[in-house]
């Protein structure tokens, strides 16, 4: 008698129980930290920035080492971190003069920088021949030094200064997630990038009671009110800091930056970035608190130099933010590709 094994569809495979369980917990951290941004703003950003901030930017800079910087060629690699550090460079000489007119460089050419290391990692990592990325720089340059005069370049400046920042915690943050829900499939990744948007609705929107800024927590945080300027002006709101829609607006920020440095210290079991020798270990902890003791002996005087660290490794997230964004293309399209069939099993005959 011939027994027949019928064909089935191949199903979902759901996420393996642990990812599913760091989806939760981040979920948990979304509303805790969504609640702490509205109950406390001002306060709870300059904790962020101040004591996570840092101990971030050491371990994520460290990580992106060792994975060569997502770049896969070791040419394009070169020239494209040479520009990041002449680029650091001028800026941190131009952020240590705290006369805006008398800097090193002027706003038009640092945005053309920023720009051109954004570019040029993308450069990096696409272009097959090192010398077409550094020709495709070259021409960016010169098109920015030809447009620097025009009153349109404004908006380049708008759109550094949110890529720097606003767009680097919320938005790759955001895509991150996204990513992570389509590659894996998991209905409760899809609910942490639901709940994160979420978050990010209620803390611009939602009226609350808060604990408002001292003097001196406002005075702490005069060399970020550029960001809410920038963020209300971009949503065409008068930019008043401290009004109400102003508020909201601190909200959404305090909730971006907390939260995208919490979920960067969940997620050690999947990336690993704790992973070094115990030797960078020591040097990454005893920076950390060295920074620290920093902040408190002069907090402007810290805020200048991890102003440089942040900087450094926003941009040299930039390789993993673009491919990032490709690979949530190709993962869109698999996600709504039909799956393929299983292969019928061959009949099995025995006497």
């Amino acid at each position: 008698m011939a027994t027949t094994v019928q064909p089935r569809r191949v199903v979902e495979t759901p996420a393996p129980a642990s990812k599913d369980g760091i989806n939760w917990l981040n979920i948990g951290l979304m509303v805790g930290a969504c609640g702490a941004a509205i109950a406390a703003p001002f306060h709870v950003f300059l904790f962020a920035y101040v004591v996570l901030g840092p101990l971030h930017y050491f371990t994520e800079i460290s990580w992106l080492h060792d994975r060569k910087y997502f770049t896969r060629r070791t040419p394009a690699r070169r020239w494209w971190l040479a520009l990041v550090v002449f680029t650091i460079f001028l800026l941190t000489l131009a952020n240590l003069n705290p006369n805006p007119g008398d800097r090193i460089i002027s706003p038009q050419v640092a945005t053309a920088l920023i720009f051109l290391v954004f570019a040029g990692a993308a450069a990096a990592i696409y272009l097959r021949d090192w010398r077409k990325g550094l020709g495709l720089v070259a021409v960016l340059a010169i098109g920015f030094s030809f447009l620097s005069d025009l009153r349109a370049y404004t908006w380049a400046f708008v759109a550094v200064a949110l890529l720097t920042t606003f767009v680097h915690v919320f938005v790759f943050t955001g895509a991150f997630i996204l990513y992570g829900a389509l590659k894996s499939r998991s209905r409760v990744a899809a609910l942490s990038l639901g709940v994160f948007v979420c978050c990010a609705i209620a803390a611009v929107a939602l009226p609350a009671p808060f604990s408002p800024p001292t003097d001196r927590v406002r005075q702490l945080y005069t060399g970020f009110e550029f960001l809410n300027k920038v963020l209300l002006v971009f949503f065409h709101r008068d930019p008043a800091v401290y009004a109400p829609m102003g508020i909201g607006v601190m909200r959404l920020i305090a909730f971006a930056y907390l939260y995208h440095y919490l979920n960067w210290f969940s997620k050690t079991s999947i990336i690993k970035w704790h992973e070094v020798p115990r030797a960078r270990a020591r040097v990454i902890l005893g920076s950390w608190l060295a920074g620290g003791a920093m902040f408190l002996y002069d907090y402007r005087l810290g805020l200048t130099l991890f102003y440089t660290l942040s900087m450094l490794h926003v941009f040299l997230e930039f390789p993993l933010n673009h491919q990032t964004f490709v690979d949530i293309g190709k993962a869109t399209v698999s996600f709504f590709r039909p799956q393929p069939v299983a292969h019928a099993a061959k009949s099995v005959s025995r006497a």
